[in-house]
């Protein structure tokens, strides 16, 4: 059990997570769970690699980043982007080969909300800038095999998007890669907060998105075809990751969208598209 689970990465042989209700990273080894970081007010829901061995931590609710050791040492905190403004609600992570981070700054959770999300950019030296704006709650974030797409997840409007990536990071051409409706139906039951969460993409191209009040995995291919869904018990599934050399998922899930500390689930399922190509 895990107080709202979000946000996995891994780290060689770990696979680190962000606990929002309780103000903490977690550490798998496979066998075992070991507390690494604790940060009062933090609400953390997403970790990333950092430089020199270190730990890239988005605390959520603090509207911080914090940049930790292993061990368990805060060596930064980053409340501004390189042009001194602050950011909202720092969401989710994704690593690219130039040893920097994107970084997903939501914005207020709610239909009426302006669209005010954002995709900050951490470099390999510690500058933070600010690449894209406007999205209307900019939550998970994932890079093609090539590194020259992100995709990101705009959350209440239901869709992924996707941005070009030069070689120096910036993002451009921003489009509509799907809309989630066109491959999971429309539902006129659906609640204003059901939407795409965490990405995760495989070798292949294969997108894995999981389903924020849908209770599921979803899995298309680099066309946006349907490929599989992956039911889960919680309702509020969060962030999937790629494990076992692309064998299996590494999935969080909180079970309440109003109390962050209510126990959810943590899970390792087969990946049902494992040598699709």
């Amino acid at each position: 059990e895990a107080p709202y689970p979000e946000g996995p990465v891994v780290d060689g042989k770990y696979v680190y997570y962000a606990e929002m209700g309780g103000d903490r990273v977690m550490r798998w080894d496979g066998h075992a769970n070991t507390t690494v970081w604790t940060r009062k007010g933090c609400g953390p829901t997403s970790v990333a690699r950092g430089q020199g061995g270190t730990l890239v931590v988005l605390c959520h609710i603090e509207a911080r980043i914090a940049i930790v050791t292993p061990a368990g040492r805060t060596v930064r905190i980053i409340d501004r982007d390189s042009a001194g403004r602050p950011f909202v609600d720092p969401n989710a992570s994704i690593n690219d080969a130039r040893g920097g981070v994107y970084i997903s700054s939501s914005g207020t959770f709610s239909p009426s909300a302006p669209s005010e999300g954002a995709v900050l950019y951490l470099d390999a030296g510690g500058g933070l800038h600010r690449m894209a704006e406007g999205i209307h709650y900019s939550n998970g974030v994932a890079l093609s095999p090539d590194g020259k797409l992100l995709f990101v997840s705009e959350h209440l409007s239901r869709q992924i998007l996707a941005y070009d990536v030069a070689a120096d990071g910036t993002l451009s051409g921003k489009r509509v890669f799907l809309k989630l409706d066109d491959v999971v139906g429309t539902d006129p039951e659906r609640t204003w907060e059901v939407g795409p969460d965490g990405l995760s993409m495989d070798h292949a191209g294969n997108l894995y998105m999981a389903e924020y009040g849908g209770g599921r995995v979803i899995i298309v291919d680099r066309t946006a075809k349907l490929v599989a869904i992956i039911p889960f018990p919680e309702q509020y599934t969060t962030a999937p990751v790629l494990t076992d050399g692309e064998r299996r998922l590494f999935v969080t899930a909180p079970v309440s969208l109003f109390d962050p500390t209510e126990p959810g689930q943590v899970y390792s399922v087969a990946n049902p598209a494992f040598g699709r190509n």
